[in-house]
């Protein structure tokens, strides 16, 4: 049996009275996970439906998330096969 990435790690609870929103929230753990080298250039990132199992959250609230680091140029998405971390700019 294969371990999945997300069955290692430890998400936080959804803080909903937080002053950041929870598509931030989990744009913010996943950032933290590409800083740290856990996630790396090239690597898809968790589908929408694990990080919504993963965080007991609507597809709504993940797309957002992902949507958000798409524009911060963190991820890419290719349309049929999921959200990648982009590479780094030198």
């Amino acid at each position: 049996m294969q371990v999945r990435y997300l069955d290692r790690v430890d998400a936080p609870e959804i803080d909903y009275r937080a002053e950041l929103p929870p598509h931030r929230q989990i744009a913010a753990w996943l950032l933290r996970r590409i800083e740290s080298g856990q996630l790396a250039a090239g690597q898809p990132v968790p589908s929408e439906k694990d990080l919504m199992d993963l965080f007991g959250v609507a597809r709504t609230t993940v797309s957002r998330s992902i949507a958000y680091l798409r524009d911060q140029a963190v991820i890419k998405t290719v349309p049929g096969r999921g959200s990648y971390v982009a590479k780094r700019e030198s």
